[in-house]
């Protein structure tokens, strides 16, 4: 009896664990046809406490289009992950893998848009990658697509942004700069990048780089590498690194009687925080620095992302909030161009991007996934952030 018993329990297991089985069958989506699905599922890395106009940016689009029907008739949600674990210190790489393989692995997200740090966002890369997930970061480091064909940058990427200051610099109808100091975060990939990407292009065109030093992270004085600098006597000091320390570095600067004239990285596009550690920012007039995105754009599709954006947040936006935008909006565009979630055919039809126009316009993407597009010079008057011109590709 208890034989028969056993058995009979064995057949009513069988049959539960086949039907679950084909159950998980019919609601996992083929990735080939258009979906049936009613969300899709975008992961968002974002630190908490710094650049995050990014999200902003990106929530904006998101908004947008999903008032238009969405992607492929699915609207489109946001899982957000932080990598910023303590405020006042920097996102991690840990916290930023941890958040990755978080939205992969355990959210299945259909792709990543952030890091916005390219420290953080070498890291995440080789994950989105592995997963075939596109990953969309706001970061410019030239390194960060090397993890692989799934992984691409929407900022204008270092090299470009180099070569632009560099030509800015010395242009006698510009600052006419001959000699340059440079300054770098010590450890941080942007930073480093980008400096090396200027001090190519300076001295290719003839400059000479009279000092190059780092900072820490964290750091409030900087007397020796300023002291140094001031001995040095440069025309300009390029000086990429991101907020906090930098305004409390260019004040210093012209208190030991420094009068070189600074330029910034896209990092000092996050305007809110930039302008917000010093108590008056006239110190910073004269600056100039780079960014793929102007608020003063005429163009109609500028002005949408503008508008949007200032009626979500109540305040107009910056670069940052760009990169954001136009992530979100690229991977919609390039999901309807593939008509499906097929990874390989999304990622192909991002890959062939050409013309487009949204917070910023890109060309197309060169071999490397980076984009081709212009590039706007911003000045700092009156503790102001101003438009000075736009230069193309």
């Amino acid at each position: 009896m208890s034989m028969r018993i056993f058995i009979l329990i064995s057949v009513i297991l069988l049959t539960v664990l086949t039907g679950c089985e084909r159950v998980n069958q019919v609601v996992q989506p083929d990735a080939t046809t258009t979906p049936t699905e009613t969300t899709l599922k975008i992961g968002v890395i974002q630190p908490s406490h710094s650049y995050t106009t990014f999200s902003q940016g990106a929530e904006t689009a998101r908004a947008q289009i999903n008032e238009k029907g969405g992607v492929l008739g699915m609207e489109i949600a946001f899982i957000t992950r932080d990598n910023q674990p303590m405020m006042g210190e920097l996102p991690t790489p840990e916290a930023s893998i941890s958040a990755a393989k978080d939205l992969i692995e355990m959210e299945n997200v259909f792709a990543l848009l952030g890091p916005v740090r390219s420290t953080m966002a070498v890291e995440v890369g080789p994950i989105a990658q592995q997963a075939q997930r596109l990953m969309l970061p706001g970061s410019s480091g030239s390194n960060v697509p090397e993890a692989g064909d799934y992984v691409f940058l929407i900022t204008v990427p270092n090299p470009f942004q180099g070569k632009v200051m560099a030509n800015f610099a010395m242009n006698p109808d510009e600052l006419g700069a001959t000699t340059a100091a440079t300054i770098y975060e010590e450890g941080d990939d942007y930073s480093i990048d980008l400096v090396q990407a200027f001090e190519a292009a300076f001295q290719e065109i003839g400059g000479q780089i009279v000092h190059s030093g780092p900072y820490s992270a964290g750091d409030t004085t900087f007397t020796t590498l300023l002291t140094e600098i001031h001995d040095a006597m440069p025309d300009v000091i390029f000086c990429p690194s991101p907020q906090p320390e930098v305004p409390s570095l260019i004040k210093e600067a012209r208190q030991i009687g420094i009068t070189a004239t600074f330029l910034g990285g896209s990092a000092w596009d996050d305007r809110e925080r930039f302008l917000s550690i010093l108590d008056d920012n006239s110190v910073l007039d004269g600056s100039y620095y780079p960014t793929n995105f102007s608020v003063a754009t005429q163009d109609a599709d500028v002005q949408e992302f503008v508008s949007g954006y200032t009626a979500l947040f109540g305040s107009p936006p910056d670069g940052i909030a760009a990169s954001g935008y136009d992530a979100m909006r690229l991977l919609a565009r390039a999901i309807e161009t593939a008509g499906s979630l097929d990874p390989v055919a999304v990622r192909d039809a991002f890959a062939a991007v050409n013309g487009y126009k949204g917070a910023t316009t890109i060309s197309h993407y060169d071999a490397n996934r980076h984009p081709v597009k212009s590039l706007a010079i911003q000045t700092i008057s009156g503790g102001q952030v101003e438009h000075y011109k736009v230069v193309e590709p």
